[in-house]
């Protein structure tokens, strides 16, 4: 039964790392400027592709800390969505097969009441991070930098 659990969340973590992957697949191939005689090195070819996927698949190559920060913390949080709603079909599915057993029904449903306590966390990390995220100033800078002299001294 365990083995069979495994199987189900590597598959649906599997379908959600393909599908979160789409705009990989978007890249649009280099075109060629048939005026220029220049002859292209592999090493360009390797920047202007790797330059024309940054821009297609949305990634930008001068990201803030925050901005990294922010999309580890959506990514995680994505992730924990998934695993919800791997544990109540699986929950679910246990309890419709459940046959009349009682241990069962009550493993099932306590799994479920997990997983909804578990969701109500993630929801609330996300709208904490969220809040967190659009009220940070844009140009904190470190302590101790400031030179101008306190007035009144």
């Amino acid at each position: 039964m365990i083995k069979k659990t495994i199987k189900i969340i590597i598959f649906i973590l599997g379908i959600f790392i393909l599908t979160s992957a789409n705009n990989i697949c978007l890249a649009e191939p280099i075109e060629e400027d048939a005026s220029s005689t220049k002859s292209r090195t592999i090493g360009s070819a390797i920047e202007d592709q790797t330059d024309n996927f940054t821009e297609t698949a949305g990634f930008s190559t001068t990201m803030e800390a925050e901005d990294i920060i922010a999309t580890i913390i959506k990514l995680v949080l994505s992730l924990l969505g998934i695993i919800f709603v791997v544990l109540m079909i699986f929950s679910g599915y246990q309890w419709m097969t459940a046959g009349g057993n009682e241990e069962v029904v009550k493993k099932a449903k306590s799994r479920i009441t997990s997983a909804v306590i578990g969701l109500v966390i993630v929801l609330f990390a996300y709208g904490i991070t969220a809040f967190i995220f659009n009220n940070l100033p844009s140009n904190v800078t470190g302590g101790g930098s400031d030179t101008t002299p306190i007035s009144g001294t």
